[in-house]
C-alpha cells in the first residue's frame, strides 16, 4: 500500500512539474522581445496556468481523502529528508494535534447547530468512542516517538 501511495503522489507531482514547466515556457516565449502577443492572449495564458494549478490542488485534495497519512509522513522522502523532518519536529504525533485542533475549531464554530441535532459530516460530528480511539493511538504514537528519541540521543552520546 505504501508503494501505491508513493506512486500516486510521485506521478501527480511529476505531472504537475511538467505542466508547470510547459506553462512557464509559454509565458516566457509570449513575453520575449520578438513576440507580438496581445494583452488578452497573455491573460489567457495566465488563466490557463491558474486553471492547471487548481486542477493539481483538486487532485491532491482527492488523494488526501484516500491517503491522508502520506501528507504528514511523505513516503516519497528519502531517509535523509525524513530525518530532517523528524529533527525539525515534524513527527507523526503532529497529525493528532492537527486533528484535535480542527475538531475543536469545528465544534466551537458549529455549537449551535450541534445543539439543535444537526450534523455536518465533519470532525465536529466525531463520537466519544472515535475520539477515545484517536487518543489511544495518539498515546501509542507518542510512546514510540519517545523511544525513538531516546535511541537517537543514545547514539549521539
Amino acid at each position: 500500500m505504501a508503494d501505491l501511495n508513493h506512486d500516486h503522489f510521485q506521478c501527480c507531482f511529476k505531472n504537475w512539474m511538467l505542466q508547470q514547466h510547459q506553462d512557464l515556457e509559454e509565458l516566457v516565449n509570449a513575453l520575449s522581445p520578438n513576440s507580438e502577443v496581445a494583452d488578452h492572449e497573455l491573460k489567457l495564458l495566465v488563466e490557463k496556468g491558474i486553471k492547471h494549478f487548481e486542477e493539481y490542488r483538486r487532485r491532491r485534495a482527492l488523494m488526501a481523502q484516500h491517503y491522508a497519512p502520506s501528507f504528514f509522513y511523505p513516503t516519497w522522502c528519502t531517509s535523509f529528508e525524513t530525518a530532517f523532518l523528524w529533527i525539525g519536529g515534524c513527527r507523526p504525533s503532529l497529525v493528532f494535534r492537527l486533528v484535535y485542533s480542527v475538531c475543536g475549531t469545528e465544534l466551537s464554530g458549529q455549537l449551535s447547530e450541534i445543539l439543535r441535532g444537526e450534523r455536518k459530516g465533519n470532525l465536529a460530528d466525531i463520537s466519544a468512542h472515535q475520539l477515545e480511539m484517536i487518543n489511544t493511538l495518539h498515546c501509542k504514537t507518542v510512546r514510540e516517538e519517545d523511544m525513538m528519541s531516546t535511541r537517537m540521543a543514545s547514539l549521539q552520546a
